[in-house]
């Protein structure tokens, strides 16, 4: 517990932030400690969407990356070059001179996973017309991957089997242009790294790195990247690949060359993964395609991005050139096989309680009756009190979390202080 890419610091004030923006129920576990309440990650639950990063306002949620590990190894002189998200235009605004100084350091290459996504467009379409496929879900979010692998396994078959835009950039790069060496991602995604670690991405990407982790080791470092000379990127020019990062970027590009089909958005959690557990149980119609995303406004507000401001990022996408992607290119030069990739079920069991734990964890709760039972102020992070009775039960909770029973409890303690005041007034009285 708490010892996965994303964890709690000791500066958890117990708000239950976290609790109420996760995605899966068991992934958070409240301990007391100390007379204080911690929330902590159970990091086989967590699926790194970043959600709680996002909310916590005391700092109290962290993350790993491979940011230092890559900068002490390009110091080394290890071989490495660099794929780059597109959503760097939008986080980092003299982007190219932080290339000029990652290239200045010994960074071999620098590409730009927007001519990936342009592959991984060309990937979709034909597997689509290959296949003759329909509604299929998108799959360049890890933390997405991560949940139906976890939760929803039955919608495996219909998960895209086209590799994300890094992956493809990454075999274009080792397969068709021979570029030797480690390749390492800089992006705003903490959950790459969940990607790069499974066997189904053959290890391609050795290093994942955030633009967040990335600019705070050069600031420890007293390095001013600002000074450095510009450098552009090394791959061919980009598509519409540059605009994957936006919520609904995929629709965007399937849209220029598909036309009247219905495509359809959903970004952010936990709004996708209640999509998610709709869809396999169709209780939705299935669109064409499903462009989901774990971030709320796309990649380009991800989990390791830096502090913007959503117009800006609206104005940096508005401005790209919206270059059409010519996919015939590919069909001469690429092998649609190179590019796709399989999923492993990884079914998380949950914690099973019967009616008679929740029941008794009701009492504990000091709520008996049923009108204590809906009181649901949602203060503990839950929904209901149904939920945070269930979540008691399965020890994943405890009844301090409770504002309802900490009132009541006090409430019945001053009840009892102010009887024996009134009881020793009455004895000294008479």
């Amino acid at each position: 517990m708490n010892d996965g890419r994303i964890f709690t610091l000791e500066s958890c004030v117990g708000c239950n932030l976290c609790i109420q923006s996760c995605p899966c129920n068991e992934a958070n576990i409240v301990e007391i400690k100390g007379g204080a309440r911690k929330v902590y990650v159970d990091s086989t639950k967590c699926i790194t969407c970043g959600e709680c990063l996002r909310v916590c306002t005391h700092g109290a949620r962290n993350y790993k990356d491979d940011t230092s590990r890559f900068l002490d190894d390009v110091k080394a002189g290890k071989d490495i070059s660099l794929i780059v998200a597109p959503a760097l235009r939008c986080n980092i605004t003299e982007w190219q001179r932080l290339l000029g100084y990652l290239k200045s350091i010994g960074v071999n290459r620098v590409f730009d996973a927007s001519y990936g996504a342009d592959i991984c467009t060309w990937g979709y379409l034909r597997y689509i017309q290959k296949k003759g496929a329909e509604g299929i879900i998108a799959q360049p979010c890890p933390s997405i991957v991560n949940y139906i692998e976890h939760y929803v396994p039955e919608l495996l078959s219909r998960l895209s089997p086209v590799q994300s835009p890094v992956i493809c950039a990454a075999v274009y790069m080792k397969k068709y242009k021979n570029i030797s060496g480690s390749y390492a991602f800089l992006s705003p995604c903490v959950a790459k790294g969940d990607e790069f670690d499974d066997p189904n991405t053959n290890g391609l990407i050795k290093y994942n790195i955030t633009f967040k982790k990335l600019l705070e080791a050069l600031e420890e470092l007293n390095i001013d990247y600002r000074k450095s000379t510009p450098a552009e990127y090394d791959n061919p020019p980009h598509g519409l690949g540059a605009f994957f990062p936006m919520a609904g970027g995929l629709k965007i590009n399937i849209e220029q060359h598909i036309k009247d089909k219905w495509i359809f958005k959903i970004e952010g959690q936990p709004r996708a993964a209640s999509f998610l557990h709709e869809y396999v149980n169709e209780r939705v119609d299935s669109p064409f395609l499903v462009d989901i995303l774990s971030c709320g406004g796309g990649c380009n507000s991800g989990s390791g991005a830096c502090e913007h401001i959503e117009y800006a990022i609206d104005k940096s996408m508005h401005k790209l050139k919206k270059n059409e992607t010519d996919i015939s290119v590919f069909d001469k030069e690429l092998e649609l096989d190179d590019f796709l990739r399989k999923y492993t079920p990884k079914k998380i069991m949950p914690i099973f309680v019967d009616r008679h734990e929740i029941e008794n964890a009701f009492l504990a709760l000091h709520k008996p009756s049923h009108e204590y039972r809906v009181t649901d102020c949602r203060a503990c992070g839950y929904s209901t009190c149904q939920e945070m009775a269930v979540a008691v039960a399965k020890e994943i909770n405890h009844v301090h979390n409770c504002v309802d029973y900490l009132r009541r409890t006090h409430m019945a303690q001053l009840n009892i202080r102010i009887d024996d005041t009134l009881k020793e007034e009455g004895e000294i009285l008479f």
